[in-house]
């Protein structure tokens, strides 16, 4: 599984930071420990779409697996992505969430 596959999986909750993972056959490893992982779940990502057909493709050139046509070039989307909302917290270094800090209560 490459980087781009791992950060989608997070994107949709399907990976967590204490999911372990791995690269070819390198050790498991917990997804949190990964230098950066996180950081980059929100990051902007740009998606290619078939100019024949519309349905996504990776970056050209390449084949559309929807309409089976060669595509040698295609315009790019900024795609915006956000965290999921139960994983905006902090993991530690055993792959335990730690709870947010929460802000004191407004005396007034």
């Amino acid at each position: 599984m490459g980087g781009t596959e791992l950060l989608e999986l997070i994107r949709r909750g399907e990976v967590r930071g204490n999911t372990e993972v791995r690269k070819d056959k390198s050790p498991w490893v917990l997804a949190c420990q990964i230098n950066g992982l996180w950081q980059a779940v929100g990051r902007p990502s740009v998606e290619f779409k078939c100019p024949h057909c519309g349905s996504p493709i990776a970056k050209p050139p390449t084949r559309c697996e929807e309409c089976r046509k060669d595509v040698t070039k295609a315009v790019g989307h900024l795609v915006a992505h956000q965290k999921p909302k139960d994983q905006e917290h902090t993991w530690n270094a055993n792959g335990v969430a730690a709870e947010k800090p929460k802000a004191p209560p407004l005396l007034g």
